[in-house]
């Protein structure tokens, strides 16, 4: 984890995905992201909502705004938003996506090569250096720990 960015964050029970996007919406340009869930199939429906209500969040900004540059600047983000696509089937470089929701033990198998990794699940020291051996450098590793 040499050269890594390690943000540990203590989410309360009901802003995990919540924080998660907030969070994406402004590291989405930088490249692929990892999340690591205990159940990726429930985590990327309620990512996938809390995504939306962003994407709504913009769309009201934009239909508000009366300066040209900021509705440019607005169609720009809204328009890589609608084009963000999310899945869960792993590794990365067999199946298109841009935002990836794989399980722990997905992940521990075949270590991802992206710029932004969320754990959200328990996990020891170990497990972290081999989930993020393939990160580049200056790569962002953002643990969602209990407190």
């Amino acid at each position: 984890m040499n050269s890594l960015v390690i943000l540990k964050q203590h989410p309360t029970p009901s802003s995990g995905a919540k924080d998660i996007a907030d969070h994406l919406l402004g590291r989405m340009y930088y490249g692929k992201a990892v999340i690591v869930a205990d159940n990726p199939k429930v985590f990327i429906g309620v990512l996938r909502k809390q995504w939306l209500r962003l994407f709504r969040v913009n769309q009201r900004e934009r239909a508000r705004t009366l300066n040209p540059t900021k509705k440019a600047e607005l169609d720009g983000m809204i328009a890589y938003m609608q084009g963000l696509r999310f899945t869960t089937r792993y590794p990365l470089g067999e199946y298109p996506g841009d935002v990836y929701v794989v399980s722990l033990a997905a992940v521990l198998h075949w270590p991802p090569d992206c710029s932004t990794l969320y754990i959200t699940t328990p996990i020891e020291t170990r497990e972290c250096y081999l989930v993020s051996a393939w990160m580049p450098r200056g790569g962002l590793v953002v643990i969602y720990a209990r407190p």
